[in-house]
């Protein structure tokens, strides 16, 4: 068995919640992962900071969101949403897999990275 870490958090904007993540972290990458106070960070820059990015790949399609996620994203069943998912990769481990999901009304996708 292997273990793993999961957390599935609700990012808000204004109060309105505007991504719903579906989060596993290897805690051979991320020992301290659960420790964090996500109200005060990202499990994004968390990791950046934890387990140092040397891979990634992700992949996004449109997709209808599930009942747990129609709830927490307060939306309607049948809205479109727009669906990412990443895979990172931090020297010898997989340091996490997500899944995030964006209601389509209320997301657009742009930016730039740089590790």
């Amino acid at each position: 068995m292997v273990r793993v870490f999961h957390t599935i958090l609700i990012h808000l904007e204004n109060g309105i919640p505007i991504q719903y993540e579906d989060r596993y972290v290897n805690p051979a990458a991320a020992p301290n992962y659960l420790k964090t106070d996500f109200s005060q960070t990202t499990p994004t820059h968390h990791l950046l900071k934890e387990a140092p990015l040397t891979e990634a790949s992700y992949s996004i399609e449109a997709c209808l969101p599930s009942a747990l996620e129609t709830k927490h994203l307060d939306i309607k069943r049948g809205e479109a949403c727009l669906a990412m998912m990443r895979r990172t990769v931090s020297g010898a481990h997989i340091a996490s897999v997500v899944r995030l999901v964006y209601p389509g009304s209320r997301y657009s996708f742009a930016g730039k990275f740089q590790p």
